[in-house]
């Protein structure tokens, strides 16, 4: 099966509904901005009028739903590598005891499938050209949103682990500077430059394993305990 045929199918989807899925957000920003029915501010009362915009709770809400359709395209992303990878781990055949696939994937599912691509597919990994920093970081932030603890909003961060090992995460808003002077980066901002990147390298992967799979059958063909 070429599964990267299938993992274009996802990938435009996921294209495509984060494109689509904000314009209607967008469109009530603009819309109460510059007081288009039915958003024209009321008539002013000195007694009852607030210093805050007219609508501001429904521009609030319309600019948080539009960040929301970024975190769940990056979602979508991450389910997609974990098809993805679960079809090549079958693909390729290998066979892990317990006890390696706990070595093997310590470091998280990314950094596991890495692996195993190195030891199949031997001296042509080293010509791999795919960031796979990048692709754990797709994973890493879908965690991260889906463990959100903010209940005042949908806004995340990402978690202490994240930054520790990227600690200029890839998904991440402007830095913002502390009391102390110090910066961070830690709220998850899903740009569509960003997503568009990760998606890209989603693809990269999946088209430079099939494009290599001589390399897989190559494997499986002298390994045994593959087959």
């Amino acid at each position: 099966m070429n599964l990267a045929y299938w993992v274009r199918q996802r990938t435009d989807i996921i294209r495509l509904f984060y494109d689509k899925g904000r314009v209607p957000f967008e469109q009530i920003k603009r819309d109460i901005e510059e007081e288009v029915k039915p958003w024209e501010p009321p008539p002013f009362n000195p007694d009852t009028d607030s210093p805050e915009p007219a609508f501001l709770d429904e521009w609030l809400q319309a600019e948080q739903t539009r960040e929301l359709v970024g975190m769940l395209a990056v979602s979508l992303l991450a389910d997609t590598l974990g098809v993805y990878f679960a079809e090549l781990e079958r693909k390729i055949g290998i066979v892990l005891s317990q006890a390696d696939r706990k070595a093997v994937f310590r470091d998280g599912k990314v950094e596991g499938y890495r692996q195993i691509l190195e030891y199949v597919m031997g001296g042509k990994f080293a010509d791999c050209p795919v960031r796979f920093d990048v692709i754990e970081q797709v994973i890493l932030a879908r965690n991260d949103f889906a463990h959100g603890d903010n209940i005042l909003s949908f806004q995340t961060d990402h978690n202490k682990k994240t930054l520790e090992k990227h600690p200029n995460p890839f998904f991440a808003a402007d830095p913002t500077e502390e009391d102390d002077g110090s910066w961070r980066l830690r709220t998850i901002e899903v740009s569509r430059e960003k997503l568009m990147a990760a998606i890209n390298e989603v693809e990269r992967l999946a088209d430079w394993v099939q494009e290599n799979e001589n390399a897989i059958w190559e494997w499986r063909a002298r390994t045994p305990v593959a087959t």
